[in-house]
Protein backbone atom coordinates (compact mmCIF):
# COMPACT_ATOMS: atom_id res chain seq x y z
CA UNK A 1 0.00 0.00 0.00
CA UNK A 2 0.90 3.68 -1.09
CA UNK A 3 1.43 5.10 2.25
CA UNK A 4 0.78 8.56 1.15
CA UNK A 5 -3.38 7.05 0.30
CA UNK A 6 -3.10 6.91 3.74
CA UNK A 7 -2.37 9.99 4.52
CA UNK A 8 -4.75 11.05 2.39
CA UNK A 9 -7.45 8.43 4.35
CA UNK A 10 -6.53 9.96 7.66
CA UNK A 11 -7.11 13.71 6.16
CA UNK A 12 -10.48 13.08 4.62
CA UNK A 13 -11.46 11.06 8.11
CA UNK A 14 -10.78 14.47 10.25
CA UNK A 15 -12.59 16.11 7.55
CA UNK A 16 -15.23 13.98 7.69
CA UNK A 17 -15.05 14.63 11.40
CA UNK A 18 -14.83 18.27 11.07
CA UNK A 19 -18.33 18.05 8.91
CA UNK A 20 -20.17 17.01 11.66
CA UNK A 21 -19.79 20.54 13.32
CA UNK A 22 -20.91 24.19 11.97
CA UNK A 23 -16.99 25.87 12.32
CA UNK A 24 -15.95 22.43 10.37
CA UNK A 25 -18.49 22.92 7.59
CA UNK A 26 -17.58 26.48 7.46
CA UNK A 27 -14.24 25.91 7.39
CA UNK A 28 -14.31 23.15 5.02
CA UNK A 29 -16.65 25.44 2.45
CA UNK A 30 -14.89 28.58 2.46
CA UNK A 31 -11.48 26.89 2.30
CA UNK A 32 -11.66 25.15 -0.64
CA UNK A 33 -12.23 21.61 1.13
CA UNK A 34 -14.84 20.71 -1.39
CA UNK A 35 -13.06 20.22 -4.46
CA UNK A 36 -10.96 17.99 -2.71
CA UNK A 37 -13.74 15.97 -1.44
CA UNK A 38 -15.35 15.64 -4.57
CA UNK A 39 -12.18 14.98 -6.01
CA UNK A 40 -11.33 11.79 -3.13
CA UNK A 41 -15.21 9.93 -4.29
CA UNK A 42 -13.88 10.23 -7.70
CA UNK A 43 -10.23 8.73 -7.63
CA UNK A 44 -9.72 7.75 -3.74
CA UNK A 45 -9.12 4.75 -2.38
CA UNK A 46 -12.53 2.98 -0.81
CA UNK A 47 -11.72 4.18 2.55
CA UNK A 48 -11.05 7.91 1.37
CA UNK A 49 -14.61 7.85 -0.94
CA UNK A 50 -16.47 6.71 2.25
CA UNK A 51 -15.09 9.59 4.44
CA UNK A 52 -15.68 12.08 1.48
CA UNK A 53 -19.14 10.96 0.92
CA UNK A 54 -19.80 11.48 4.57
CA UNK A 55 -18.08 14.71 4.66
CA UNK A 56 -20.23 15.57 1.09
CA UNK A 57 -23.46 14.22 3.01
CA UNK A 58 -22.80 16.75 6.35
CA UNK A 59 -22.14 19.59 4.42
CA UNK A 60 -25.43 19.14 2.06
CA UNK A 61 -27.36 18.05 4.72
CA UNK A 62 -26.67 21.43 6.73
CA UNK A 63 -26.41 23.75 4.05
CA UNK A 64 -27.81 24.80 0.82
CA UNK A 65 -24.94 27.11 -0.17
CA UNK A 66 -22.26 24.27 0.11
CA UNK A 67 -24.72 21.88 -1.01
CA UNK A 68 -24.82 23.88 -4.52
CA UNK A 69 -21.03 24.36 -4.45
CA UNK A 70 -20.59 20.39 -4.05
CA UNK A 71 -23.43 19.90 -7.13
CA UNK A 72 -21.71 22.73 -9.08
CA UNK A 73 -18.16 20.80 -8.41
CA UNK A 74 -19.03 17.76 -10.15
CA UNK A 75 -19.93 15.38 -6.87
CA UNK A 76 -23.06 14.09 -8.68
CA UNK A 77 -21.21 11.46 -11.46
CA UNK A 78 -18.83 10.15 -9.00
CA UNK A 79 -21.43 9.48 -6.25
CA UNK A 80 -23.38 7.92 -8.43
CA UNK A 81 -20.87 5.85 -9.52
CA UNK A 82 -19.94 5.05 -5.85
CA UNK A 83 -23.79 4.37 -5.14
CA UNK A 84 -23.43 1.52 -7.12
CA UNK A 85 -19.99 -0.19 -6.72
CA UNK A 86 -18.53 1.23 -3.70
CA UNK A 87 -18.20 -0.72 -0.28
CA UNK A 88 -21.05 -1.03 1.70
CA UNK A 89 -20.93 1.28 3.90
CA UNK A 90 -19.89 3.97 1.09
CA UNK A 91 -23.62 3.22 -0.34
CA UNK A 92 -25.63 3.49 2.65
CA UNK A 93 -23.67 7.41 2.50
CA UNK A 94 -24.11 7.96 -0.85
CA UNK A 95 -28.27 7.04 -0.72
Amino acid sequence: MDPAAGMVDKAVAVLANLATIPEGRTAIGQEGGIPVLVEVVELGSPRGKEYAAAALLQLCTNSSRFCIMVLQGGAVPPLVALSQSGTPRAKKKVH
